[in-house]
């Protein structure tokens, strides 16, 4: 859909699909924004400023969640709620040092009870969703 007023550039960085394919989200890396749109017809359903610039992202339909690799100190997890009212919302903090600002990938589980998270030394983190705590630390090499 056009923009309805000029915007300065911005890079995507992630698209997911939610409420079954009726709608999409986008998130962007420098303008720190998650926006949703219906898909037929096209409407623009809410924007959400973020804190910080935006890594990678997954999300997880049956448990409506969004993680989003932050670029300053870990990963964020939102409730994307979408039933009456479209918004986004923040669940929580998963706290990593980030060394070198270099977008990590992040994704979940099939059942979505654990955060799977890149590092920029070579670890791979598995978080469990519901509490936060770091479940288990995976060693390249």
């Amino acid at each position: 859909p056009p923009p309805q007023h000029p915007r300065l550039p911005s890079l995507p960085i992630s698209a997911h699909f939610f409420d079954q394919g009726h709608c999409i989200v986008f998130a962007f890396l420098d303008s720190r924004e998650v926006v949703a749109w219906k898909i037929a017809p096209w409407n623009q359903i809410f924007q959400h400023k973020m804190r910080t610039r935006i890594g990678s992202t997954a999300y997880h339909e049956a448990s409506q969640l969004l993680l989003v690799w932050n670029l300053v100190d870990g990963v964020d997890i939102y409730r994307l709620a979408y039933q009456p009212m479209s918004s986004l919302h923040h669940i929580r903090h998963l706290r990593l040092k980030i060394r070198r600002n270099y977008i990590c990938h992040v994704q979940f589980d099939s059942d979505g009870k654990v955060a799977i998270t890149g590092t920029d030394n070579g670890q791979i983190l598995l978080w469990d969703v519901n509490s936060g705590q770091l479940a288990q630390v995976l060693h390249h090499g």
